[in-house]
């Protein structure tokens, strides 16, 4: 959207305020002339009312977060190689005394 802004467009032949300049808001073509975009018949005080109304309100952009360093994530282990046989543990035999 092109930049917007307030030009006089005449004065007012309104009985109150006679002769008193009268503003409108448009953008500025190629030859100098105004594209009127709020056709409105304003004083100096409402057309910049209207004007802060239309126009975007400039916002910082926001600075993406750099990205957390991450822990190299644990190798992984094949289950054949972590399933490696193990020695089993000889149980001791316990000894049974026969009576006679």
């Amino acid at each position: 959207m092109a930049k917007l802004e307030i030009f006089q467009n005449g004065t007012s032949l309104h009985p109150d305020t006679i002769g008193d300049p009268v503003y409108q808001i448009g953008s500025k073509n190629a030859d100098g002339e105004y594209d009127v975009v709020v056709f409105d018949a304003m004083n100096e005080e409402e057309a910049k009312a209207k004007l802060a109304e239309l126009q975007p309100v400039k916002v910082e952009a926001k600075k993406e977060p750099k990205p957390e360093k991450k822990e190299p994530a644990p190798k992984k282990v094949d289950a054949k190689k972590k399933a490696a046989p193990k020695k089993k543990a000889t149980a001791k035999k316990k000894t049974v005394k026969k009576k006679s």
